[in-house]
């Protein structure tokens, strides 16, 4: 998918999604679908198909789909995407667009939606790459270690876990915020980071996105270390 283009498949999910985060702001993290631009810097590890060998890929916490249908274009023959997502809405709009948008139905043989909670769900394997669109911040501490430590645990050696963060939330809750929730959010972004320094490779900004988001691209050890 050329991120330069307009993917007009993601239009509908926008109402959907802005109707869930009013429900449950707290597992949704925004008000708004992530941009194409950055549901294209989540997919970078996916390589094209013709450049690698077949991939299992995991997307956790996917909304209406706009990461999802980026994973989808960049999907061999032979590759295979799990889709978790707990929010029953969301799985209703992403099994419906399986089944009927033309670019998801053609790879629907490859995709597997899991209507659970990532730290619940039962998956049969681990995987080459994991892009995650979970509000991390949202959740309390403990939470945020749990989910991320399953996340790494999903990977094989040497695989790529990416997710992101919006600029400037850390500020707006110190300002906005009651004490303790500020408090809060400082320590989920501080658990956050000793993940990305212990496996962090790099980090991107995103400027075309509502808001603005880095986007970090983390790595699994490989089995020799």
């Amino acid at each position: 998918m050329d991120p330069t283009q307009t993917n007009a498949a993601t239009a509908p999910g926008r109402f959907e999604f802005s109707r869930e985060a009013f429900r449950s702001f707290r597992t949704t993290g925004a008000f708004a679908p992530s941009s194409r631009y950055l549901a294209a810097k989540l997919a970078a590890p996916l390589s094209r198909p013709e450049r690698r060998n077949p991939v299992r890929v995991l997307e956790v916490g996917a909304g209406t789909g706009v990461v999802t249908r980026e994973l989808a274009d960049r999907l061999g023959p032979s590759d295979r995407l799990d889709v978790v997502e707990v929010n029953p809405h969301f799985v209703r709009t992403l099994d419906s667009a399986l089944h009927n948008e033309f670019a998801l139905s053609a790879v629907a043989d490859r995709i597997r939606l899991h209507e659970r909670s990532i730290l619940d769900v039962a998956l049969e394997h681990q995987y080459d790459v994991v892009v995650s669109g979970l509000p991390f911040t949202n959740f309390d501490p403990g939470q945020v270690r749990a989910m991320l430590q399953r996340h790494v645990d999903l990977l094989v050696p040497g695989g790529d876990l990416t997710f992101f963060g919006y600029l400037g939330t850390q500020g707006a809750r110190s300002l906005l915020s009651r004490r303790d929730e500020a408090r809060r959010h400082r320590a989920a972004v501080a658990v956050e980071r000793e993940f990305v320094e212990r496996y962090g490779r790099d980090r991107a900004t995103v400027w075309l996105n509502l808001p603005p988001a880095h986007v970090w691209h983390l790595r699994a050890p490989d089995a020799d270390r």
